[in-house]
């Protein structure tokens, strides 16, 4: 048989020593690491077992770290040059949250995954401030102290679209369009308010009154809209030709209605008088009332016309259950020609340059006959023209003093009826 060689029996025990040495050290690593972790918790229970003997005043170290189950580090407190700073992780990895120190004070920042800020609160100069990004890294809103007060602000790819802050008087809201034109602005003070939409329209309010103004062309007011608490009220529309005027209130501002020229002369009004009636009046381009349409007090109607200087010419008015009449004036504001209306018929007069009657025309009193009368300077009647009660015409004539001359036909006595002289 045969006997195996030394060298064989060596190598196979040296194999098989090295084997079981690989062990003992795996052992013995293992053995380190469970000492260590039941050190660890060893000093925990030890903490926790003697907690209520004893407080721990100091427990120091340069980095705390806190890793989860699969040993990713989520939560590290450290320093820096700043102090104190505490980062969060996600699993995954992300540094999402820091709560740090500035040179101001505290600041605490958020990040998404990609590692861009989404938010952030700190110290700032002037106090705290609070922004917020976009996930595209663009600051999308913002707030801060102001000069006066707290302040808000939204934006849009870095550019303002709206604000919101306090002022020395209340506080103020702008809104941006695309272009960063402010469209809407508006602002409070002590019992007032104010609104304007682009740089045309304007709204303002305060305990006294309200007004509305809309701009045209060239930053012209077109539309003026008022109302105070006493209950007058405004409305005025503006062109380059000229204005018109709505008002109404209490008191002795009666309502009232205008139209104004492109010089500001009012050239036509329409109100309500102290009785209730109404007014219409036109005005040459300088303001001069020329012509007038209103009602009396017993609601009967008056027309008036006048010349240039104001100088009232010509007047026609209707009287109660009495009909109507017209009268003409001379420069010197007498009457000339005067119509009248009455239940008998039409009565007419014309009168000289002092006012005086020289022709006077109409029916005859209680008949339906015709009759005129031509009179002297003085007033007296020197011609009558009528007729009889038969019907036959009948003319008179008459010195200077009215005393008669001669009458056509003539007057024949009679025994009955004898001619009177």
């Amino acid at each position: 048989m045969t006997t195996p060689t030394p060298h064989e029996n060596f190598d196979q025990r040296l194999q098989i020593l090295e084997s079981q040495l690989a062990g003992t050290r795996r052992s013995l690593r293992r053995a380190q690491r469970g000492l260590a972790v039941a050190a660890v918790i060893g000093l925990g229970l030890m903490i926790a077992a003697a907690a209520d003997l004893a407080t721990i005043d100091v427990l120091r170290t340069k980095r705390l770290e806190v890793i989860n189950d699969d040993g990713h580090v989520v939560l590290a407190a450290s320093g820096d040059a700043s102090g104190g700073r505490v980062d969060l992780w996600t699993p995954e990895g992300c540094n999402i949250m820091r709560l740090a120190a500035n040179s101001q004070g505290g600041d605490i920042a958020l990040w998404n995954c990609e590692g861009r800020s989404v938010a952030g609160l700190y110290a700032t100069d002037n106090g705290g401030e609070v922004s917020i990004w976009d996930s595209a890294g663009s600051r999308a809103a913002r707030m801060h102290p102001g000069e006066h007060g707290g302040a808000v602000e939204v934006m849009r790819d870095g550019q303002a679209r709206g604000a919101l802050q306090a002022i020395l008087t209340g506080a103020a809201l702008e809104l941006h369009d695309n272009h960063g034109h402010a469209m809407v602005s508006a602002s409070t003070a002590d019992q007032y308010g104010s609104l304007a939409l682009g740089d045309r329209l304007r709204m303002t309010s305060d305990d006294i009154r309200s007004e509305l103004t809309i701009r045209g062309a060239d930053d012209k007011d077109i539309v003026t809209l008022r109302g105070t608490k006493t209950n007058d009220a405004l409305l005025q529309l503006h062109s380059e030709n000229g204005a018109v005027r709505l008002q109404t209130g209490e008191g002795d501002l009666l309502p009232k209605a205008a139209l104004s020229n492109s010089k500001g002369q009012v050239t036509a009004h329409m109100t309500i008088r102290d009785h209730g009636g109404g007014t219409m009046t036109a005005a040459a381009a300088d303001g001069t009332a020329v012509a007038s349409i209103r009602a009396d007090k017993t609601g009967n109607g008056r027309v008036d016309l006048s010349d240039e200087s104001g100088t009232l010419m010509a007047t026609m008015q209707t009287r109660s259950q009495r009909g109507a009449t017209l009268a003409l004036m001379a420069p010197n504001e007498k009457t000339v020609c005067a119509m009248a209306a009455s239940a008998d018929g039409g009565v007419l007069n014309l009168s000289n340059g002092q006012g005086v009657p020289v022709v006077v025309g109409g029916i005859a009193a209680s008949r339906r006959d015709g009759a005129i009368s031509v009179f002297n300077q003085r007033g007296i009647p020197v011609v009558t023209a009528g007729s009889t009660i038969g019907g036959i015409g009948q003319l008179d004539l008459n010195d200077e003093n009215g005393h008669r001359l001669l009458s056509l036909p003539q007057r024949h006595a009679s025994p009955e009826h004898p001619t009177a002289e």
